[in-house]
């Protein structure tokens, strides 16, 4: 427990100063947040054609597939504020032997590598925009939701964020053999956009891949479907154990990569 309050002091000490750092140049702060609703923008064009379509998608309404896309929103700000700069970042660190002055500090190296530059901008203006999508389904819907449904639906934004983690760094291992893997973090990034809108839209082989091999559909579907009391059981398990099982998986591959790194010094 001393370990975990160390490193989430520090996280915050390292949000404080990318914070801080980005407020030096107001410009390119507003320009980021400007360039984020431009993407919201264009993301909500799927839902203007669904409302006025008005064409459920596998049994979901106009009004619970923007609950589903609100969620996606949501679940976007952690992962483009927090944590993808620096996984697109692990493999220059690599090359260049930045990594070096990671290896000698007396902090957790995943967690230094992974969490030590982040953009509030982006993070606050995803989140926002998805809660305000969240909340504009919902009361279009008029359903009720109470504190275990929020409670749920936090917890299963958490374990989603902890999947979402966990799957992009696994591919980033690989830099400690390849050195370069811009083109397979790329590759794996796209795969975010599967999530624009709800699993069902695919086949059940899609879902069911997209739900336990490689588990994209968890991160944004799961909260959506607990809030609108269509999780199945399965899935609710899944949900709970799945991101312990990829986080540990992913940490014991980087901790194994790692033996195969040569420092820039030798």
């Amino acid at each position: 427990m001393k370990e975990i309050k160390k490193h989430l002091i520090l996280w915050g000490l390292l949000i404080h100063n990318s914070l801080m750092s980005q407020l030096e140049y107001r410009a390119n702060f507003f320009t980021g947040i400007a360039m984020e609703l431009g993407y919201f923008l264009a993301k909500i064009v799927y839902m203007i054609v669904i409302y006025k379509t008005g064409v459920p998608i596998n049994g979901l309404t106009p009004d619970e597939v923007l609950v589903f896309f609100g969620t996606y929103m949501i679940a976007t700000g952690p992962y483009a504020g927090l944590y993808m700069m620096n996984l697109f970042d692990v493999g220059r660190q690599v090359q260049t032997g930045d990594l070096d002055l990671l290896l000698v500090k007396p902090v957790s190296l995943q967690f230094m590598l992974t969490l030590k530059r982040s953009d509030l901008s982006i993070f606050t203006v995803d989140v926002l925009l998805g809660i305000a999508a969240v909340t504009v389904g919902l009361v279009r819907m008029a359903v009720p939701v109470g504190l275990l449904d929020m409670l749920g639906y936090l917890g299963f934004l958490l374990s989603g964020s902890l999947i979402a983690y966990s799957m992009f760094l696994l591919p980033q291992v690989l830099a400690f053999r390849l050195v370069k893997t811009n083109s397979l973090a790329g590759l794996v990034d796209s795969s975010w956009d599967f999530n624009n809108l709800p699993m069902g839209i695919y086949s059940r082989l899609v879902q069911q891949i997209g739900v336990f091999v490689l588990p994209i559909f968890v991160i944004t579907n799961f909260p959506a479907l607990f809030l609108l009391h269509k999780m199945e059981p399965l899935y609710a398990v899944w949900g709970i154990a799945g991101p312990f099982v990829w986080f540990l998986l992913t940490s014991f591959l980087f901790r194994l990569g790692l033996k195969h790194y040569q420092s820039a010094s030798s």
